[in-house]
Parts: C-alpha cells; sequence; structure tokens
C-alpha cells in the first residue's frame, strides 16, 4: 500500500516500515495496520482540524492529548486498551488487537456470544469503568462500537473524548 503522507515521517525516521492496509476511517481519525520490525500494530492518524474555527481546532487538539494520556493511564491502571507506543505528530502508534489467528479483534457490536460469555465479559467491563474511575477518567463515549473482543476478553478502546472524572 502506500504510505499516506502523514504516515511517511514515521516511515523516514524508522519507526514504521510498512503500511499494510487501512483498518478504518472516521471523522476524527484513519486508522492503519502497519508493521513495525517484527510486529504488527496500528497507527491511528488524526485528522487536520484545518478549515476548523479556532475553539473547535482546540478542543480537536485536546481531544488527541486526551486519548494518548488517558491510553497511558488506563494501561498502568490495569484497564484492557491497545498499549500506546508514542504519539509523533498527529499519529498515535499502538498495539493492534487481534485474535489468536492473527485476525483484526471485532467490535462488540459485531460479535455474537453465549448469555454466560455476555455476562462474564459485561462484569469485566464493569471493573474496567471502575478501574477508569480510581484513574480519574471516564471514557465519553463507552459503547459496543468502542469495545473490542479478543480471546481474552474485552478490550477498551477510542478515548478522545475521554475526561476528568473529577471535573464532570
Amino acid at each position: 500500500m502506500k504510505v499516506p503522507k502523514r504516515i511517511q515521517p514515521l516511515v523516514d525516521d524508522g519507526l514504521i516500515d510498512e503500511v499494510i492496509s487501512q483498518l478504518m476511517s472516521g471523522k476524527e481519525a484513519t486508522v492503519y495496520m502497519v508493521r513495525c520490525g517484527d510486529d504488527v500494530r496500528c497507527a491511528k492518524v488524526y485528522k487536520e482540524a484545518i478549515k476548523r474555527s479556532f475553539k473547535k481546532a482546540a478542543q480537536y487538539q485536546e481531544g488527541r492529548n486526551a486519548e494518548v494520556d488517558a491510553l497511558y493511564k488506563l494501561a498502568e491502571a490495569g484497564v484492557r486498551v491497545p498499549q500506546p507506543f508514542g504519539c509523533f505528530d498527529g499519529v498515535l502508534l499502538m498495539e493492534l488487537v487481534t485474535d489468536d489467528a492473527g485476525d483484526v479483534a471485532p467490535r462488540l457490536n459485531d460479535v455474537v456470544m453465549p448469555a454466560e460469555q455476555a455476562l462474564e465479559d459485561h462484569t469485566l467491563v464493569m471493573h474496567y469503568v471502575k478501574l477508569m474511575l480510581c484513574a480519574g477518567i471516564i471514557h465519553g463515549d463507552l459503547s459496543e462500537f468502542n469495545v473490542l473482543v479478543d480471546d481474552y476478553g474485552p478490550v477498551i478502546i477510542d478515548l478522545p473524548q475521554a475526561v476528568d472524572a473529577s471535573a464532570n
């Protein structure tokens, strides 16, 4: 795949060796599967805030920073989130969550599971919510679209709306 312009500096610096494919694109970012040495990771490329008002551009930048900070804090607190490897000029490098076969883990919305497994995963997500609160973070958009499910259970993703629990 052709290297997107925003990822090229990371390739030039040796942080990314190859862009394998695009995983998804949304209003805030495009996510790519990339190879970094022997590891396959994902690169979340935040969209430019060029045509936004100053206020909206500032909010957008805060969202990026909130996500990166939240990933580090939550990983340290024991919440299953993709492991962050750093944010470089608007490109967040992080763990690619996969199943045991190496396929990208599906969103909870796309998974059918037995009731017993659903109850177990729900209990685990509620535990993660408690850990998030103890870490001072509220997800801000926790839904079945922002939880991946791999062979080991739920993984919380997409945290640009993360907010400080004490102020909200």
